[in-house]
């Protein structure tokens, strides 16, 4: 058994001990999911949500291909999109559904541009989170710091020092970059990798789209995700109420310290809750959880239109998660 192997073992363990914990203490209820079948409109939202964000992220992902000189049809761009969705699901961890989207576009490239298909996925990633963080930080300084809540402040705060560490940390080293970095442009691997970052550094209009399509998709999470609280706790929840605990929930549940995140945010999701005046937490993210899981499986189709082109192997994995100086 590898490291990574026992790496996932370790995670599932600590998911089902939690969620184990949480089931005995009455902290999660799995009768919760029924929702989705006492409401179908509610079922029917939960799967346009889940296409539509999806489908942003890929036009998101693409564009940020194609300012790193990599093109990408648009059919393509949501092919893969879809199959990292599944990958992401059914195997965390090294080969997760970013590493199966570089393999499949690096497979199309010479050798010296595939560094540039991993920068766009930690890009990507990053984007992810600072539009995150961006619509926490507007709604909770426009909505809860004006009325006063007492209950909002250790979450604002923290969400206030994750500001500085996705947008402004990033933009500093971005500025970095175009402006040093050609003194580690003859190096193997980080001269690749510094390349490609410059190349990106000079699209500014192209990484604000970016992130403004991040934004927009998060939005959309925040809504959806009070929706889902209301109809859980069968009372209103404000999108005010979430956006002060929904990034910092999320960012627990993308910590890889369990199976897809179960447990742990459920934990998370259950204190922070609390801190806003509102029970339920964990019972609130079990349900959203699931009906973001579930139409991940059903993207096994159009990971299965890809497997003609080869499955992707252990060593490509490995390779498009530290590339190769070749």
């Amino acid at each position: 058994m590898t490291k990574r192997h026992v790496g996932l073992l370790l995670r599932v363990l600590v998911a089902v001990a939690l969620l184990v914990w949480l089931v005995r203490s009455g902290t999660v209820d799995f009768g919760a999911l029924s929702i989705f079948f006492d409401h179908p409109l509610l079922l029917v939202a939960n799967v346009a949500v889940f296409v539509g964000t999806f489908l942003l992220a890929a036009v998101r992902w693409r564009l940020l291909l194609k300012i790193s000189g990599i093109p990408l049809a648009f059919g393509r761009a949501v092919q893969l999109t879809f199959t990292g969705a599944f990958f992401n699901v059914v195997a965390p961890g090294n080969i997760g559904g970013e590493v199966v989207k570089a393999v499949y576009v690096g497979r199309e490239l010479p050798p010296e541009k595939r560094p540039r298909v991993v920068l766009v996925a930690l890009l990507d990633r990053l984007l992810a989170v600072a539009g995150l963080v961006v619509v926490a930080v507007v709604l909770n300084v426009a909505v809860h710091a004006g009325a006063g809540d007492s209950r909002l402040g250790d979450p604002t705060t923290a969400i206030v020092l994750l500001a500085i560490g996705t947008l402004v940390l990033p933009i500093l080293g971005l500025v970095l970059v175009r402006r040093f970095g050609s003194r580690f442009e003859n190096t193997p691997i980080i001269g690749r990798i510094v390349a490609a970052a410059r190349l990106v550094s000079e699209n500014p209009g192209a990484l604000a789209l970016s992130l403004g399509l991040s934004i927009f998709i998060h939005v959309c999470g925040i809504v959806w995700f009070s929706a889902v609280a209301s109809a859980v706790l069968d009372q209103h929840v404000s999108v005010g109420q979430m956006a002060a605990v929904y990034p910092l929930g999320m960012l627990s549940v993308l910590l890889p310290i369990s199976y897809a995140g179960f447990g742990v945010g459920h934990v998370a999701f259950e204190k922070l809750f609390a801190m806003v005046g509102l029970p339920g937490g964990a019972n609130v993210l079990n349900v959203y959880l699931i009906g973001q899981i579930v139409p991940c499986l059903f993207c096994v189709i159009p990971y299965l239109m890809l497997k003609r082109e080869g499955a992707v192997s252990e060593a490509e994995a490995q390779s498009a998660a530290t590339p190769s100086a070749s």
